[in-house]
């Protein structure tokens, strides 16, 4: 029971403010900004797809690849949606 109390613990610590900040609030923040704004902010993707619609798909791999953010644009380069997957802890946060 002392070791399962320690490793909660452990694990508080490092999540630190993404118990108040999920990764939601992240991609949010993004829908209707322009692609060059997300990579003047975040980088250049790890890979961009072409979409059938015109638009674009936005891969971003982000602490050795526990974080996944995956944004998605109209034909004119605008954010419509995202989704982000995190594997470690639920504290995936993007740089900057």
């Amino acid at each position: 029971m002392k070791k399962f109390l320690l490793l909660l613990c452990f694990a508080v610590v490092l999540s630190g403010c993404s118990l108040l900040v999920g990764e939601d609030y992240f991609g949010e923040g993004w829908k209707g900004e322009s692609v060059e704004q997300l990579t003047g902010h975040w980088g250049e993707p790890e890979s961009k797809t072409n979409l059938e619609n015109g638009g674009q798909e936005l891969i971003y791999k982000l602490f050795d690849g526990s974080c996944t953010y995956v944004f998605y644009t109209d034909a004119s380069g605008v954010i419509t949606s995202y989704q982000y997957q995190s594997t470690f802890l639920g504290t995936c946060k993007p740089i900057g």
